[in-house]
C-alpha cells in the first residue's frame, strides 16, 4: 500500500492509495482523486 505525504483536507490524517486506484483517509473515510492531489501538491 503506498502511502504518500499527501494529508486529508477534513481531519489531516495521511492518505493511503485505494484499490480503486484513488486515495483514502483511513481516519475519515474521505476519498481523493489522484489528479485533485497532484494539483493541490504544487
Amino acid at each position: 500500500m503506498k502511502h504518500p505525504s499527501w494529508r486529508c483536507q477534513d481531519c489531516g490524517e495521511r492518505l493511503y492509495e485505494h484499490i480503486e486506484g484513488d486515495y483514502q483517509c483511513l481516519n475519515c473515510g474521505r476519498r481523493y482523486d489522484p489528479d485533485q492531489l497532484e494539483e493541490n501538491a504544487t
